[in-house]
């Protein structure tokens, strides 16, 4: 009985949050090409995480995006061509190199940021402040359950 729980529960809950996932990633993307930079959803999605953590291992970048080194590397390289990103090299561990967000990834946050907003408002659109504070709550835990798995590649 209870196995019929879970697999109906990750079989209505896991597609949705992959369709919004995607749905985001693509706005994201217009919105970007819109303002003048014309980024991958991949790459759009990549800037807004180094953005908000600037100084990031390319490593964590990796684990965050579900992606293998190689590709998050690609990614990376796009950015700095771009002049977007630029690479740090750790100052503690030289095998580590941190991505962060350059003066013009900086000017085109800005720029790409208030059209940002409204695709939040108009997603969230008929939802409480207290709905919003219990949809974070519960990705908070599916996401803190999801990376006690593990997932990384060998």
């Amino acid at each position: 009985m209870e196995h019929q729980h879970v697999s109906k529960g990750l079989g209505l809950i896991m597609p949705l949050i992959g369709c919004m996932t995607s749905q985001v990633r693509c706005q994201v993307s217009r919105i970007c090409r819109q303002a003048g930079y014309p980024l991958t959803p991949e790459e759009a999605d990549m800037l807004m995480i180094i953005r908000h953590f600037n100084g990031i291992p390319q490593s964590r970048l990796a684990a965050i995006l579900g992606k293998d080194k190689a590709a998050v590397t690609r990614m990376v390289n796009a950015l700095v061509k771009s002049g977007l990103v630029g690479r740090e090299q750790d100052r503690q561990d030289r095998r580590i190199v941190r991505a962060c967000i350059t003066e013009q990834g900086e000017r085109a946050f800005d720029r790409v940021w208030p059209e940002l907003r409204k695709l939040s408002d108009q997603a969230l659109q008929g939802l409480s402040e207290q709905d919003i504070a219990e949809i974070c709550r519960i990705l908070t835990v599916i996401n803190g359950n999801l990376d006690k798995l593990n997932c990384t590649e060998a």
